[in-house]
């Protein structure tokens, strides 16, 4: 077995390196500089004043010959960014330093090597490196999609509506002595109005929320399409909610029936991308306004079903009468347009107006101002409501990832740290009608294959051969 290599042998290997690394990237300043010659003026070593040492070394000349440093530290032989040996050298010390920073790592090299753009060197090791990316990975982040038709569309209200639960809330038992009760609340939301339908639900079943379902379709006409979370998204909230996943994804009788039962009614139903609340932010805020109404009100008393009934009218009443659009500030103008416009034909908490039963017939034509009426709303619904929808936020306006099947990602998982985020596989990609991609199946490491939206992965850096860390 040969001994081990001693550091003088380390050291002459290391100047063989350097003496060849100079020689293909400052042939010409060694050439000037062996003649006697100064480098030349469109030269990158003009400033640093470079000689070459007794060992055949470029190395740097500066203004510290003077300063009390080693020989080493007032004149670091130089080196380029663009040559392979000057990645290596940053990507050692990058490790030796204990995966250290950009500014680290350049004061540390400095010591030894004048790497010419070694700030951005550093900075791309840095960025390069797997393990300091799994530790504070960047989340990937797409434009703004396009609204759907069915947000856009003037359409009857709750023809296409979200639906998602709340809860629990404990009902006091009309029994006495025995004590309270769970009960949830499912919301459903209007696409295109905006309106509000509330529905308190007995317990997480399902009959109870087909039942909640009957009552809508009974109050409020045929739906056409359903939208909701994915049930993993259920899955992972609470123990509590673990039953709606099982019923909308392990158990197929119980699945089966809710969907024939939808079949029956030609209802659509639509989930969102697993673990992708921003798919379904118009129900998300309904349910956030809902519970703040709720929990102000009641705060943690227990009250009876009754009582929550009444309640939950009473939110959906003041949900239905937020404004759609700004106030005027004119008192001329118009009532401000609301969603429960849409339900009844004005605000919900509007002053009754004057008795007119008492008016002869032949001064009123009923059908025909209500139809009138109708329009009128309608016809406001455009230029007043959806063009607030038309510009995007600011976060939604970056130019569109590049997203490649076969790269490999970092999977966020939630209430667990970045550095322990799981490894997958990009599969197959699901791109917008715009072309954006923001929904990616991943293989895991399980070989089990999940879908996920791309604000809910990172893509690991591809390492080159100048910036590889082994």
């Amino acid at each position: 077995m040969p001994d081990p290599l001693n550091s003088s042998e380390l050291r002459r290997a290391e100047n063989f390196l350097c003496r060849l690394a100079q020689a293909e990237m400052f042939a010409e300043e060694i050439s000037n500089l062996t003649s006697g010659e100064r480098v030349a003026k469109n030269s990158p070593l003009k400033w640093l004043n470079p000689f070459i040492d007794r060992d055949n070394i470029l190395r740097v000349g500066g203004r510290l010959s003077n300063a009390p440093l080693t020989t080493e530290t007032k004149h670091p032989l130089v080196l380029s960014a663009k040559h392979p040996l000057s990645a290596l050298l940053a990507s050692h010390y990058h490790l030796k330093l204990l995966h250290a920073g950009p500014q680290l790592m350049l004061a540390t090299l400095r010591q030894k090597y004048w790497i010419l753009g070694g700030r951005n060197l550093v900075k791309s090791v840095f960025h390069h490196c797997h393990t300091c990316f799994k530790s504070k990975p960047t989340l990937v982040q797409q434009s703004t999609a396009d609204l759907p038709a069915s947000r856009v569309s003037p359409t009857r209200p709750f023809s296409v509506c979200g639906v998602d639960y709340c809860g629990p809330f404990f009902i006091k038992s009309p029994v006495k002595k025995r004590g309270p009760t769970k009960a949830y609340v499912a919301i459903f939301v209007c696409f295109s109005t905006k309106a509000v339908h509330i529905e308190l639900v007995s317990d997480l079943s399902t009959p109870a929320f087909l039942a909640a379902l009957r009552r809508l379709v009974a109050r409020r006409g045929k739906i056409s399409e359903l939208n909701s979370d994915n049930a993993t998204a259920f899955k992972g909230a609470s123990n509590a909610l673990h039953r709606i996943y099982r019923m909308l994804k392990v158990d197929e009788d119980e699945r089966r029936l809710i969907f024939d039962w939808c079949a029956d009614n030609e209802i659509r139903w639509k989930f969102i991308p697993p673990r992708a609340p921003h798919f379904g932010g118009l129900w998300e805020a309904a349910v956030k306004s809902a519970k703040l109404h709720m929990l102000k009100t009641i705060g943690n008393v227990n009250i009876s079903y009754e009582n929550m009934l009444t309640l939950l009218a009473q939110v959906e009443m003041c949900l239905n009468s937020r404004p759609l659009t700004p106030m005027p500030q004119d008192p001329s103008d118009l009532e401000v347009l609301t969603p429960g416009h849409f339900l009844i034909g004005e605000n919900m908490q509007s002053v009754p107006e004057v008795d007119l039963t008492r008016t002869a017939e032949n001064r009123l034509d009923h059908w025909e101002l209500t139809q009138k009426r109708f329009q009128v709303i309608w016809s406001r619904w455009y230029p007043e409501y959806l063009q607030q929808l038309q510009s995007r936020a600011t976060k939604g306006c970056n130019p569109p990832v590049r997203i490649e099947e076969g790269r490999i990602v970092i999977i966020k998982e939630d209430n667990v740290p970045s550095a322990k985020w799981p490894l997958g596989k990009i599969t197959k990609l699901h791109p917008g009608k715009d072309g954006v991609v923001r929904v990616v199946t991943l293989r895991t490491a399980s070989a089990k294959e999940v879908v996920r939206a791309v604000s809910k992965i990172a893509l690991l850096p591809v390492l080159s051969q100048s910036s590889s860390i082994e």
